[in-house]
């Protein structure tokens, strides 16, 4: 499953980004990307990958959600697994 966040609004990229990791979860997908960008600034990439960001509002938002798995795929994209319990 691919999301493309770039070009969004921060808060709206962020909605986006957890419901879409949400769904992924629920519908037993292994993995999703979150393409972000990277031209036009990080403020998309820096909430996917910080600790802070998007797998602390996981936790807080869907406490069901397996912990994040993230790793950056280089050219403006993020692959998001599910750790296995």
């Amino acid at each position: 499953m691919r999301v493309d966040l770039h070009g969004l609004p921060l808060l709206d990229a962020k909605l986006k980004a957890q419901i879409s990791v949400a769904e992924a979860w629920s519908n037993a997908l292994p993995k999703i990307e979150l393409i972000h960008g990277h031209n036009l600034g990080t403020a998309i990439k820096d909430y996917i990958q910080q600790s802070s960001g998007l797998s602390s509002d996981i936790k807080h938002i869907y406490p069901e959600v397996s912990d994040l798995k993230l790793q950056d795929k280089g050219l403006g994209s993020t692959i998001v697994k599910f750790k296995q319990s």
